[in-house]
């Protein structure tokens, strides 16, 4: 204890306190994203994404660790099944930890990966050591490669529509195909601002001479993946956060006294992130689609 009362008056320790608060300060989701990190240490098949279940109405208490890996196999399945042009290569954009990337090798096709984030960029190269991997964002990609089709799959949302729609103009071989799987907000009035306008994404479509070949509304299907975290947040996430505080509260209530301020930061922000994960929210704002396009003629 007095150990730490002796850090709190010690100035210097505020001003490196202080620097410590400014570094770290510097996050950015598209090259480290937390959350996602943390799911790659739950589920092993290196995928990163909400998954499908075929089965809507589910409960989320009788959704098991390998059901959700199976509906993460599923969601990419869909994608890989809309892949018309075999013997091109293919472009996966944000390819998180390569579960896609390897599944499209391990049926034949010939992908190369796209990330920002430097452990996923050492995770795919150690595991995969055969699948090309580009550590940059999809605005820095350098290559005079181009590719036969390109795959957003949860990434479109990290890049602004016009550079995104320019991009893939640039990498994308003429017939070509670019596969979206993304959620959009409906509104602009949301709690959670994260995924691109519908209407936006919809409108660009048509004056970038775009063509929608295959659309598919998937919000039921992802659903049940936020009805399980939700499930845990309630039952296991919250009911610990009350235990630390109360017990923080009777074991030393001077520090408790003292964080207040901390603890009531904490709070908002656990309900800020809470409200992005409600899939009744989800359904009212958000639509997550599975999109092909292609260039009209």
């Amino acid at each position: 204890m007095k150990k730490t009362i002796f850090k709190l008056l010690n100035p210097i320790n505020w001003v490196r306190a202080y620097n410590f608060q400014k570094k770290n300060a510097q996050y950015s989701k598209s090259s480290y994203d937390l959350e996602l990190f943390l799911y790659s240490k739950i589920l092993k098949n290196d995928m990163l994404h909400y998954g499908y279940f075929e089965d809507v109405t589910i409960a989320p208490d009788t959704i098991s660790i390998r059901k959700v890996e199976e509906a993460q196999i599923k969601y990419a399945q869909n994608i890989i099944d809309l892949v018309t042009a075999k013997d091109k290569p293919i472009l996966d954009v944000g390819c998180g930890m390569g579960g896609l990337s390897a599944m499209l090798m391990q049926q034949g096709f010939k992908p190369e990966a796209l990330t920002p984030n430097a452990n996923q960029k050492e995770h795919i190269s150690k595991k995969y050591p055969t699948l090309t991997c580009y550590k940059c964002k999809f605005e820095e990609l350098n290559t005079t490669n181009t590719y036969g089709t390109i795959i957003n799959s949860e990434s479109l949302q990290y890049i602004k529509l016009d550079e995104a729609f320019a991009l893939v103009d640039k990498h994308l071989q003429p017939g070509g195909r670019w596969i979206v799987v993304d959620y959009f907000r409906t509104s602009t009035n949301t709690i959670n601002k994260s995924g691109h306008m519908l209407s936006d994404f919809l409108e660009k479509i048509k004056s970038n001479n775009w063509k929608i070949v295959h659309q598919q509304d998937i919000t039921p299907n992802v659903l049940p993946t936020l009805h399980l975290v939700n499930l845990y947040v309630e039952r296991f996430m919250l009911p610990i956060k009350h235990f630390a505080f109360e017990k923080l509260r009777f074991k030393k209530a001077w520090i408790y006294y003292l964080t207040g301020d901390i603890r009531e930061s904490i709070d908002k922000k656990i309900t800020k992130e809470i409200a992005s994960i409600d899939p009744v929210m989800f359904g009212k704002e958000k639509k997550y689609i599975l999109f092909a396009l292609e260039k009209a003629n």
